[in-house]
């Protein structure tokens, strides 16, 4: 499969491409992992698709969403801040303009592995997260996530750790936690190397 990484932001994403990103998001989050989540027909969307978000999204040659990625600025409202405060504990929800949340990263469940380990397109667009904080100045990213991607990352080498309260909140039927990715030299070997 081919594809290519596309970065744009709430006000200037093509309508078409937007509409199948959040298509694929319900398609995962929905259908998928069975989250309770807000839809309107086959579309999952929430109140942080909106000015303030920035998407990063794989598109296959038959121009079809296959990955994607939200980012948002900790100086605005955003999921862990405004939504999950609870998974925090006593720490202050992290806050500054070189610290990003990522949140709903869905990847199409049937694209070709580079590996056994690790999607062509879940490599794909982990090294575009990278390069895009590279580009922007971005130190930090944070997201609520789940066991089973902590320990992915982990695996691959990608650096992250455990904040707020550190402990495993269930979220629907997920096992989540909060991770702080550092953009440092160990992301960058675990993607580009």
């Amino acid at each position: 499969m081919s594809f290519n990484i596309v970065h744009s932001n709430f006000n200037t994403i093509d309508a078409m491409d937007f509409d199948r990103l959040l298509s694929l998001r319900y398609q995962v989050f929905k259908e998928r992992l069975g989250w309770e989540v807000p839809t309107k027909g086959q579309f999952e969307s929430d109140q942080y698709d909106n000015a303030n978000a920035e998407y990063l999204f794989a598109k296959d040659e038959n121009q079809q969403v296959v990955g994607c990625w939200r980012l948002i600025s900790t100086t605005q409202d955003y999921m862990l801040k405004n939504t999950f405060p609870q998974l925090l504990g006593n720490e202050p929800a992290p806050s500054g303009k070189h610290i990003v949340e990522l949140s709903r990263f869905a990847v199409q469940k049937n694209t070709v592995g580079m590996s056994s380990s690790i999607s062509d397109v879940t490599f794909k667009m982990l090294q575009a997260v990278y390069l895009h904080a590279v580009e922007r100045g971005i130190e930090e990213y944070v997201t609520v996530t789940s066991t089973s991607i902590e320990r992915f990352l982990k695996r691959i080498g990608i650096p992250c750790k455990r904040i707020g309260d550190q402990k495993v909140h269930v979220l629907g039927d997920t096992k989540s936690i909060v991770l702080s990715v550092p953009v440092n030299q160990d992301f960058r070997k675990a993607v580009l190397n």
